[in-house]
């Protein structure tokens, strides 16, 4: 069974954004660790947030639906989830299923904070 490891710090100009690094693989056995993690950032008060895929070995599509049905929670209250570094394999699937087209991704998390820090 694949492991996920995650590493989460503030950012941002107000330290209102939260970086979550995803380090191994997300798959249908530990998707929901994905979830957990992402509802007690939303539950912190954290409603930006950049996933940062420079560690992410593989995502199934039970990991992708994670992302998919946490994103209203994100933009209802002013925020939203922005991809930094993915893998060319990981950009292949997002692509593949058009999460490409309904999330932001950038090559540097700098960019993403830029963004939201824009209010974009």
């Amino acid at each position: 069974m694949p492991d996920i490891k995650f590493t989460e710090y503030e950012s941002g100009k107000n330290k209102d954004i939260k970086v979550v690094v995803l380090n191994g693989s997300v798959d249908a056995y530990n998707s929901e660790m994905l979830s957990e993690k992402l509802e007690a950032v939303i539950k912190a008060g954290f409603y930006k947030v950049v996933v940062d895929c420079s560690k992410l070995n593989f995502i199934s599509s039970s990991g992708m639906g994670v992302f998919l049905a946490m994103e209203d929670d994100f933009l209802s209250h002013g925020g939203g989830l922005k991809f930094t570094a993915i893998p060319d394999n990981i950009m292949n699937v997002f692509k593949k299923v058009g999460l490409s087209d309904i999330f932001k991704t950038y090559a540097q998390e700098s960019q993403a904070l830029d963004d939201f820090n824009r209010g974009i």
